[in-house]
């Protein structure tokens, strides 16, 4: 019977799915670390292997485009060809997706494929054994590395932190079944010529089980019959006398676990923090900028003191957000001024221990001379928020709408061409945002009349901001007939 560890936070993971869409949340002493959402239609393509076509070599961007059958032609880096390697237009090549297509982008590719199980990751062109870092234990590394050399000829194996306390026979059987995996996919891609995926990459349910399910996973909770079938059995092969609490509950299961409540905060701009302090984060394209402040914190002794208190809050939150939110790219955190360099130290220290729990590649950068923290974080699927947002129509993107004054000064211009064109108008109605109440008074709107000689009906009820409806009525021209007298 194994023992679950008490030092580690324990975890509950949420499976839902509701209208085809599988929804994944993990918690952590009750407080969302991760979540996923995914269409059974579209889902993401990172880990599947094809057999392609190079379609055209570009030398300026360093880069060869793959067709795959999937979208737009795959991005693949040239850097990635080991060297005595070749590849001209029409070459067939295997390669593996390391990156969903994101916005116009196509899916980035490459030949150093990798197939990974729940504690190995056999890769075949690498010829490397490595053990994960997270095992201290160093006779437990010795003991991993050398199963690994005594049951591998070709290529090589990363050991994962989920193969500690495994035993040599369980290994080798997965070792075995990856060996096999491959084998079988080099056979299809020799032979055919078309085309083709070779490998598709588990879905959502079994890669987040692999990834995510521990000796601290205390409970797991389905709305779905189906989805409580596919858990029941993964967990079967995860480890002998590992069973943790797999319930099922009718209806909606983020509705149950109150996640749509937790989940608040992942829309929002300022993030608050506990003490009173806040988060600002603003995303672009390829950047993301966290502006901290000390707000209504007002804890400690002086402000030296209140500044490193709320910078090692901030970051444990932002660690939190990076995640959630699945920001990439260059991110750069403006802390509150620190003058002491001890403290800045303990920043980066803490998200060091921090980051190294993520799943995606981050590298920490350190403080610029402005005192700005730099770092990156790899992006293999894109952002959370682009699955649920789409770019506002009336801003189209930079947040902003146009003030109240000049959406009012768009107004007159265009009664004005009218009603100067047409000396027959008696109506003029008006329907505007609300945020023009505070322009269009009373006193203003019987200036309009004097002004037009027409009467003027203003509703506020109008849905869309920066923008308005305008109509006119004309007046009603009556013409005196004169009877025909025989």
């Amino acid at each position: 019977m194994l023992i679950i560890n008490k030092k580690n936070r324990t975890q509950k993971i949420i499976f839902s799915n509701i209208d085809d869409e599988i929804r994944i949340a993990v918690l952590e002493e009750d407080k969302i670390e991760k979540i996923f959402f995914e269409e059974r239609t579209n889902e993401s393509v990172t880990g599947n292997i094809y057999l392609g076509y190079v379609e055209n070599i570009v030398p300026a961007l360093e880069a060869a485009f793959v067709r795959i059958g999937y979208g737009k032609n795959a991005f693949l880096r040239l850097r990635d060809i080991k060297n005595g390697d070749k590849i001209n237009k029409g070459s067939k090549v295997m390669v593996q997706v390391v990156k969903d297509p994101i916005g116009q982008k196509g899916p980035q590719v490459t030949i150093n494929m990798s197939l990974a199980g729940r504690t190995i990751v056999y890769t075949p062109h690498v010829n490397h054994i490595g053990v994960s870092r997270k095992i201290i234990d160093k006779n437990e590394r010795k003991r991993l590395a050398k199963i690994a050399r005594d049951n591998i000829k070709e290529g090589g194996l990363i050991i994962r932190t989920a193969s500690e306390g495994i035993s040599e026979r369980d290994m080798v059987l997965e070792i075995q079944e990856l060996l096999d995996k491959w084998k079988s996919m080099n056979e299809c891609y020799n032979r055919s010529r078309k085309v083709k995926l070779l490998y598709e990459d588990p879905g959502l349910v079994e890669y987040t089980l692999r990834e995510l399910l521990g000796e601290n996973t205390s409970e797991i909770v389905v709305d779905s019959e189906d989805l409580w079938h596919e858990v029941v059995k993964f967990i079967g092969k995860f480890k002998p006398g590992f069973k943790p609490i797999v319930r099922f509950i009718e209806g909606d299961a983020f509705i149950e676990e109150s996640i749509y409540e937790m989940m608040k905060t992942l829309y929002v701009r300022k993030v608050p923090l506990e003490k009173g302090g806040n988060i600002f984060i603003d995303t672009t394209e390829a950047l993301t900028v966290i502006d901290v402040n000390s707000a209504s914190n007002i804890t400690c002794n002086d402000i030296s003191e209140t500044s490193f208190e709320t910078n090692m809050e901030a970051a444990k939150e932002i660690v939190r957000h990076i995640k959630l939110r699945n920001l990439s790219g260059i991110i750069i955190i403006d802390f509150i001024d620190m003058k002491r360099e001890e403290s800045r130290r303990k920043i980066i220290d803490f998200m060091n221990k921090e980051l190294k729990k993520d799943k995606a590649k981050t590298m920490i950068m350190g403080f610029t001379k402005l005192g700005l923290l730099e770092l990156t974080r790899k992006r293999s699927t894109p952002r959370f928020d682009s699955k649920l947002y789409t770019t506002c129509p009336i801003c189209k993107g930079i947040g902003k709408v146009e003030s109240p004054h000049v959406t009012y000064q768009k107004i007159l211009k265009d009664i004005s061409k009218v009603v100067d064109n047409d000396g027959s108008i008696s109506k003029i109605s008006l329907k505007v945002y609300q945020n023009l109440s505070g322009i269009l008074t009373p006193d203003i709107k019987k200036q309009l009349v004097a002004k037009y000689k027409a009467e003027l009906d203003v509703s506020f009820l109008w849905p869309v901001p920066s923008t308005y409806d305008v109509s006119f009525e004309r007046k009603k021209v009556y013409r005196k007939l004169k009877k025909l007298k025989k």
